[in-house]
């Protein structure tokens, strides 16, 4: 199932007395916002699990940084890991098709 989350079309300004840079300023902020809306959404779409070197996991899982149902990609190993009930697990795969 895919994701579409709305964009701000505009900024609702009804009144035309702001400063120049004022509302220079709510057009960049709308346009930032569609921008992060945007990444969410490709987030969501096109979930990738991010990529970690051995140490960098070994060393986020000792510290309680990471939560079960996080998955992670082993840079050294090339594997994808997970945590699952409090430990961290491997996902073994088989070549795709």
């Amino acid at each position: 199932m895919a994701y579409f989350l709305d964009r701000i079309d505009a900024v609702p300004i009804a009144n035309t007395n702001f400063d120049p840079q004022f509302s220079q300023w709510l057009w960049v902020l709308v346009d930032a916002l569609n921008e992060n809306i945007s990444d969410i959404q490709n987030a969501l779409n096109l979930l990738t699990a991010i990529g970690y070197t051995q140490t960098q996991i070994t060393d986020m899982n000792t510290a309680g940084q990471l939560s079960n149902g996080v998955i992670l990609y082993d840079t050294t190993n090339n594997e994808y890991v997970g945590r699952q009930a409090g430990a961290l697990v491997k996902f073994t795969t088989t070549p795709y098709p």
